[in-house]
């Protein structure tokens, strides 16, 4: 058969497509129950910052998860924790970021008028500009943000060093569109968490 041939093509085409496909498969097979394993313990970790509780380099993220908030908890829209006395909800949020997904969990006081904490688990946003979202000075603003009604999130010196307590977050500089996005992620979520507060689901 020649090298240069319509069939010689379509058939090598196949063959390395083949190969490729079946060397990722294997990969995928063989890695998947440690993504899970990852992923498992990185949600667990995320639920406990979010809730204000520091883990010891000892520490199991699961077992510390498990004793806290139970194991069943996969299926929950809201988890309800007793943390240093005080009853606190906890819940997943996700959406639309400037380039995908953004996902993270919630931590409110059982009032929802104030904000414990919050962890971004994924997100696609661009490294060194919206992805600075995950980072600790962004986040920790929040932690004992005070939320009567919604929070906002401002375009200041983009460091963090907003002093507020009435719902005023310092956004990123050169990220207004993820900053905007993050500001209506969480308020969605706060108003849901409301709601099934009034209902009296939660």
């Amino acid at each position: 058969m020649k090298k240069d041939s319509l069939i010689y093509t379509v058939i090598f085409s196949f063959v390395i497509t083949f190969v490729f496909v079946f060397i990722l498969a294997v990969a995928y097979k063989g890695t998947s129950e440690r993504v899970q394993k990852y992923q498992k313990i990185s949600e667990a970790k995320a639920y406990l910052s979010a809730s204000g509780i520091k883990l010891n380099p000892d520490e199991d993220p699961e077992a510390k998860f498990s004793k806290i908030f139970g194991d069943d908890f996969e299926n929950k829209e809201v988890l309800i924790a007793k943390i240093n006395s005080e009853n606190i909800f906890l819940s997943r949020f996700s959406g639309k970021g400037l380039w995908g997904t953004i996902s993270g969990v919630i931590a409110v006081n059982s009032r929802i008028d104030k904000i414990i904490g919050i962890e971004i688990t994924s997100h696609s946003e661009t490294p060194g500009l919206g992805g600075r979202i995950e980072e600790a000075w962004f986040l920790n603003q929040f932690r004992g943000e005070k939320v009567p009604d919604n929070i906002q999130i401002v375009m200041g010196t983009g460091r963090g060093d907003t002093i507020s307590d009435n719902g005023l977050i310092d956004g990123i500089t050169g990220a207004t569109r993820t900053s905007e996005s993050v500001e209506n992620i969480i308020n969605n979520k706060l108003l849901q968490l409301r709601d099934l507060k009034r209902r009296g689901e939660i």
